[in-house]
């Protein structure tokens, strides 16, 4: 049945906007499903802050550091200063897992003796009847086969909350309790088991090294022990026995004997040196200028005769003459002392010669005794350094027994003496006076915001998501009169009648690679170009006007528009004249024309040259190009990639009067749509709707309006 359709011709940019007056109204219209909510969740929410139990959250605050100094600290570096341990996040991550360890929660539970609290243990004062119910009949666990202590430790792990600030090295105990001095008595007695567990830890660890140390000092003091034995024996069975200085006896002789000689050495050149001088002072008659002729007491009396004789042999000269006996017998016995004299010089050189003759036999005698040492210290050299070996060992091992006891005396000092924490508390926690939860006014703020943001917000997209268009009834397929003046269906059902179609042909047709243009046969074009324009994917629409007027064409390009509303239109040129695309293209920064169909078909552009984009919509169109004719061949697979991507193709064929391109289309269409001005005839829109019927149009869908009935 033909029907009018009268399109929207304003440039929508956005076909899904909402109106927001409209909406605000439809809100205002039922603000009470907006008021009542936010009421109740007022109400709720002071009623809960009313009833519900008050928690207190009580803090302590521990720092983590090295507590010990120069005194306590055992190990030292060897300038004796202190090496406090590393305290990374790591450590300090071990920490905040051992204050929320079981252990200490079952410490803490213990010295406070919070088992059968009601606090930790709800189940202290026995289950309910509605859990005695749930438990007789299997459907809950029965809570009292676990032990009291389990119970309060599992309550107290969740009400405990450990955790240390980024970047420091503080340690944040907190705990909760409804009774605000229960909370801060468990925070702090948490943080003193935490510090005695420390230095128990320390402790523990002492003795744990004190018991190794003290085997390993008993292993060590055998080894030391058989280590000397094993050097002493080895040191006998070879002969080294020590001597003076840490020598050996065979060392120790050799080198008595190297200083022997060098003494037998030089007491023989000395002797050989008096003897010599003695021999030359003879010589020259100068036998008292010797140093042992002058200290001879035999030499030193004869020398004192002589001068006694010189003396009366002079007294004498003055009165005797040199021939008188007393003369003669005075000279002759000064001659008598010189031979004495001379005499005993010559025994003392001698003498000398003699012990220089000594000295070499006792430097030969010596050297001989020297090589033979020498060839026994030789054969002692390889015993020796085995020996040193043996005595390396044996050092090692004291060495290493005296560093273990040292450690052992340290360890032992510290297992008995008190040793501090590597943590301080910097906070001690105090009763609340302020509940943690539930905080009244925030509690009621959020609750109130939220009813209200959520009900306002529900209410809003019902509104939005319920808001349908008007919806027309079917209409039979036979083309039927225009009636002028009628209601014009709803762009919407236009497009949902579109969309409900059938998309796909069985079968294609080919045709011969003739040129089409606005002059050929009305059957000749028909043929040729149906059998192109097959689409398997999209709805295939033939667009016409009646007439060239601007009516007609505002009502073809607002159809179009429409169409991009609900789905992905594509509008191509077949009018090489009278080109309808210009109000879709908008300003155009040259005078030449667009690239379009021809040039897509000849090669000279892409896709992407030829597909442009309407200003003022979602709009696809393609225009007809700069060539006045196109070839075919590769028209099919053109509306066949273009059908796949776009839900609607539409063929914008020339003004219906005067060209037989539409006649020749419209049995190939899934729909023919003719675009009349505002006021057209009736009759003349009659009789083309009559014609495009005639020339096997399936349907015809009439858009624009006429000025009288028929």
């Amino acid at each position: 049945m033909g029907r009018t359709f009268k399109p929207d011709m304003t440039i929508d940019e956005s076909a899904n906007d909402v109106d927001v007056k409209a909406l605000g109204s439809a809100i205002y219209a039922k603000r009470n499903w907006v008021i009542i909510p936010t009421l109740l969740a007022f109400l709720l929410a002071a009623l809960y802050v009313t009833v519900a139990r008050p928690r207190y959250t009580a803090d302590t605050q521990i720092l983590l550091e090295n507590q010990e100094s120069y005194l306590t600290r055992a190990q030292r570096n060897e300038q004796g200063i202190e090496m406090p341990p590393t305290i990374d996040d790591n450590w300090v991550g071990s920490q905040v897992a051992l204050i929320t360890s079981r252990d200490v929660a079952r410490e803490v539970i213990e010295k406070l003796g919070l088992v059968g609290n009601p606090e930790l243990d709800p189940l202290a004062k026995g289950l309910g009847a509605l859990q005695r119910t749930l438990v007789l009949f299997g459907l809950a666990h029965n809570p009292m086969r676990v032990a009291p202590e389990e119970r309060a430790i599992d309550t107290f792990e969740e009400r405990l909350t450990v955790y240390s600030p980024p970047k420091t090295q503080i340690v944040m105990i907190d705990f909760w309790a409804h009774d605000p001095a229960l909370a801060a008595k468990v925070a702090n007695e948490v943080a003193a088991v935490y510090l005695e567990h420390q230095a128990g830890a320390k402790r523990y660890i002492a003795k744990s090294a004190g018991d190794a140390l003290a085997a390993q000092i008993t292993d060590l003091k055998t080894k030391v022990l058989s280590a000397a034995d094993e050097v002493e024996r080895y040191r006998a069975e070879s002969g080294l026995l020590a001597g003076s200085n840490n020598m050996t006896i065979t060392g120790q002789q050799l080198a008595d004997l190297n200083t022997d000689l060098s003494h037998a050495r030089t007491e023989a050149a000395d002797s050989q040196a008096k003897a010599t001088l003695i021999r030359q002072l003879l010589r020259q008659g100068r036998v008292s200028e010797v140093p042992d002729v002058a200290n001879n007491d035999l030499i030193r009396r004869i020398a004192e005769q002589r001068v006694t004789a010189n003396a009366q042999l002079a007294l004498e000269s003055g009165t005797l003459l040199p021939g008188h006996p007393r003369i003669r017998e005075l000279r002759s016995e000064i001659i008598n002392l010189d031979a004495q004299l001379r005499l005993a010089a010559d025994n003392i050189a001698i003498a000398e010669e003699n012990n220089s003759k000594i000295a070499a036999s006792r430097i030969a005698n010596i050297e001989t005794a020297l090589d033979q040492q020498k060839q026994a210290v030789t054969t002692a050299n390889a015993d020796e350094v085995h020996l040193r070996e043996l005595e390396r060992i044996a050092q090692a091992y004291r060495d290493q027994l005296d560093s273990v006891t040292s450690k052992y005396q340290e360890a032992i000092a510290r297992q008995s003496a008190a040793t501090p924490a590597d943590a301080r508390v910097i906070a001690v926690a105090v009763a609340p006076d302020q509940p943690s939860f539930p905080k009244k006014p925030l509690v009621l703020g959020f609750a109130t915001l939220g009813a209200f943001v959520f009900s306002l917000g529900a209410l809003a997209g019902r509104e939005i998501l319920l808001e349908a268009p008007a919806q027309v009834p079917e209409h039979d397929s036979v083309p039927v009169q225009v009636v002028a003046g009628g209601r014009r269906p709803a762009p919407l059902s236009t497009v949902e009648r579109l969309r409900r179609f059938a998309r796909a042909r069985s079968s294609e047709t080919e045709g011969d690679a003739e040129t089409i243009s606005e002059a050929e046969g009305e059957e000749e074009a028909g043929e040729k170009f149906a059998a192109k324009s097959s689409a398997p994917q999209g709805v295939n629409i033939v667009a016409t006007r009646l007439d060239k007027s601007e009516e007609a064409s505002d009502a073809l390009i607002g159809f179009a528009r429409t169409l991009a509303r609900e789905g992905r239109p594509v509008i191509i040129d077949l009018d090489s004249r009278d080109s309808q695309f210009a109000k879709l293209a908008g300003p155009q920064e040259t005078d030449e024309k667009m690239k379009g169909l021809t040039d897509l078909l000849d090669g000279d552009a892409s896709f992407a040259d030829v597909i442009h984009r309407d200003a003022g919509s979602r709009l696809h169109f393609v225009p007809f190009g700069s060539k006045e004719e196109f070839n075919p061949d590769d028209l099919d697979m053109i509306l066949d990639a273009l059908s796949r991507t776009y839900d609607f193709v539409v063929l914008a064929a020339p003004p219906f009067r005067g060209n037989p391109m539409t006649k020749a289309l419209a049995p190939f269409a899934d729909f023919v749509v003719l675009a009349t001005p505002e006021g057209g005839d009736a009759a003349d829109t009659r009789a083309a709707r009559a014609e495009l019927s005639a020339a096997g149009a399936a349907e015809v869908l009439l858009v624009g309006g006429t000025k009288e009935a028929a």
